[in-house]
């Protein structure tokens, strides 16, 4: 009893650390983001950019390994949550996609943890002021081999697929059975739901528009039309206007904000819902 109990509780750390190091990381970018509009930074409001340059610095370094830690424990997560199916999404076609949907939000962290890996192991040529050299080095590579446009275009699909799961996620309130929030009041409730409802959209419209350019980069065999998070907020920025960037780095920081109260309330087990039943 007293093991499954431990278990339960180890178990139960791995989405708590995984959202909070997440927050600290989009509310990171986010910021940098804000301060490289007022021209206070040069660049950086990327998840590998932010890495690199917080690594140069003691406290970063700490940062670094608390976040690659906190990735890891978030994979791990997610792939036991898909496999296990605790919020009892089923094996019909619809509980098959929402598993699908679970993979595919992963992928985001697993290229944070990448990242993070290479920092500390000093084996990458990630840029601190936010340029994309090493993505486009990597896209470049992969264009030389005969498979390499449809493996770029795949990629970008798979990107833009998981952007429409972030907006959808973030519409249709689909964290609230991974939330116990019951104890809360009205108003703090809305504020969780506005952050997640504003942080989601966010990080749907980044990460639609990285896919965008990486089936761009595909389609023309021109890996300079790959970008990342610090040049999908250029974009914004150059093409539809400032008043887009602002809210989308806002957007971000609220999605860090959110993640936050997503860690201090997760119900990783479904309690909630088993409590309702009883």
């Amino acid at each position: 009893m007293k093991g499954d109990k431990n278990k339960r509780f180890f178990v139960h750390l791995l989405p708590v650390y995984g959202t909070i190091s997440t927050g600290l990381i989009y509310t990171a970018i986010g910021i940098i983001a804000i301060l490289s509009f007022l021209q206070l930074k040069e660049g950086g409001a990327d998840e590998g950019s932010l890495l690199a340059f917080m690594y140069d610095y003691l406290a970063g370094k700490i940062f670094v390994w608390v976040v690659l830690l906190g990735t890891l424990s978030y994979i791990i997560w997610r792939i036991f949550e898909a496999i296990r199916d605790p919020y009892n999404y089923g094996n019909t076609w619809r509980g098959i996609s929402r598993r699908l949907g679970i993979g595919l939000s992963s992928i985001a962290d697993i290229f944070i943890a990448y990242s993070a890996l290479m920092v500390i192991l000093g084996i990458s040529d990630i840029r601190e002021d936010g340029r994309p050299e090493e993505e486009r080095e990597m896209v470049g590579s992969m264009l030389q081999e005969g498979w390499g446009d449809m493996a770029i275009i795949s990629i970008g699909v798979i990107i833009m697929l998981t952007a429409v799961v972030q907006l959808y996620y973030g519409i249709t309130r689909g964290y609230r059975e991974r939330q116990d929030i019951a104890h809360f009041g009205k108003e703090i409730k809305k504020l969780i739901h506005f952050l997640g409802l504003f942080g989601y959209a966010a990080r749907g419209i980044i990460i639609g528009i990285i896919g965008f350019f990486f089936i761009k980069a595909g389609t023309t065999d021109n890996p300079t039309f790959v970008v990342n998070t610090d040049k999908a907020f250029d974009f914004l920025g150059d093409h539809v206007g400032y008043l887009a960037f602002i809210l989308i780095a806002i957007g971000t920081i609220s999605y860090g904000f959110f993640m936050f109260f997503l860690g201090a309330t997760y119900d990783p087990y479904n309690e909630k819902k088993k409590s309702e039943a009883d």
